[in-house]
């Protein structure tokens, strides 16, 4: 499916992309109108550029294991082309790229219902664990797995972990500061930092 876009006013008064999906992904089953399912929606995050949730379909039967549903969003309410909102659903079913799904939306998910859903989800937990992991202080030793070259041509996989300016950089063996976009979302492993020795009494 593409892109819909509307204008504030087609929000139907809704104020929020969050709470237009919201309303958009909750409905009830509507024999007349030939529709013998609803949806109803556990768990959603609106990340600015990505809306996530955990979406459960239900009918006479009971409910079904829910899915994720991924919306890619266009939010820019100051539009002056009257296009102030756009969005692209996807479900887990397709594979979707964006992998930054929250642990309590996928927390509510039941058993994936193909092997795009299951990489999916495995994506999105593996990036958790990453950014779980405790944050480089000064003096570490960060290693990547793989070596990474930079705008000068300076190539290495292990740099020491200095702040400049208030923010995190990586400093290699040739003195030079350098930084990685996302840096808790890559794999890397490290070398704490050496403790002081203890003064003598």
């Amino acid at each position: 499916m593409g892109w819909l876009y509307m204008s504030l006013g087609g929000m139907g008064g809704f104020r929020t992309p969050k709470t237009y999906l919201d309303d958009q992904l909750t409905y009830a089953p509507d024999p007349e109108k030939g529709r013998t399912r609803g949806s109803r929606v556990l768990k959603s995050v609106w990340q600015g550029r990505v809306y996530y949730a955990a979406v459960e379909p239900y009918g006479q039967d009971g409910a079904e294991p829910a899915l994720a549903i991924i919306c890619l969003v266009h939010w820019k309410p100051k539009s002056q082309s009257g296009e102030h909102f756009g969005y692209k659903d996807l479900t887990e079913t397709m594979g979707p790229y964006d992998q930054t799904c929250p642990a309590s939306v996928l927390d509510l998910l039941g058993t994936p219902r193909n092997d795009h859903a299951e990489a999916w989800r495995k994506a999105c937990r593996a990036r958790l664990a990453l950014l779980a992991r405790p944050k480089p202080k000064a003096g570490d030793r960060l290693i990547l797995p793989e070596p990474q070259r930079f705008t000068d041509d300076y190539e290495a996989r292990a740099f020491t972990i200095v702040t400049y300016r208030g923010k995190v950089m990586l400093r290699g063996d040739n003195g030079g500061l350098y930084r990685l976009s996302k840096l808790m979302e890559r794999p890397w492993s490290l070398v704490p930092a050496a403790k002081p020795l203890a003064k003598s009494p």
